[in-house]
């Protein structure tokens, strides 16, 4: 019997089939994981980009911004991100009062599943806002778009929206006008 162990031990025929099946699994998981995260990353980047070009294109308005326009706002959030639905989109104006020390919402607009921001709640917003002159605007644009990961990492798969906050000062006017019309 000791014979025959021995021999067993020794023979190096099939090593590589054997080593192949110990292997090809672990390496299709790393495999696999890379490129979800890499995707996962891509997806943050691009939602990250369509807050801002959203936010800059705002800040651009000289006239009165209405529900349309918003509409088409959210339009093109889809387009850019190209991720699985829903699409949510916020816009608000904050403004900062230097007599109060506080950060005032001079309005708010939704699509999707986000409610209105209200000046209440900029308060626990407050560590996350520009610091601002007395009574100077800025333009802040929250989206959330959802994420399925191709494969599934338990990271990834927990956390299927990805949100993202940007500030833009109004370029061309002191203030966006929001026009119920």
């Amino acid at each position: 019997m000791l014979h025959k162990l021995r021999r067993f031990a020794g023979d190096e025929t099939g090593n590589v089939t054997i080593e192949t099946l110990i292997w090809l699994p672990l390496l299709l998981t790393v495999l696999a994981s890379m490129f979800s995260l890499h995707d996962a990353f891509r997806q943050k980047s691009l939602n990250t980009k369509a807050a801002y070009t959203i936010s800059d294109a705002i800040s651009r308005e000289t006239s009165a911004i209405d529900a349309a326009y918003l509409d088409g706002m959210l339009d093109l959030l889809e387009f850019l991100t190209s991720s699985e639905g829903p699409y949510s989109l916020r816009v608000t104006q904050v403004r900062y009062d230097a007599n109060q020390g506080a950060y005032i919402r001079d309005w708010s607009q939704t699509r999707g599943l986000f409610s209105d921001l209200r000046t209440e709640d900029l308060v626990s917003l407050t560590d996350r806002l520009p610091t601002l002159l007395h009574n100077e605007r800025v333009i802040m644009v929250e989206t959330e778009t959802q994420y399925v990961p191709p494969f599934e990492l338990p990271a990834l798969n927990e956390a299927d929206l990805f949100y993202t906050y940007g500030f833009t000062r109004p370029r061309f006017a002191p203030q966006i006008i929001w026009s119920d019309s």
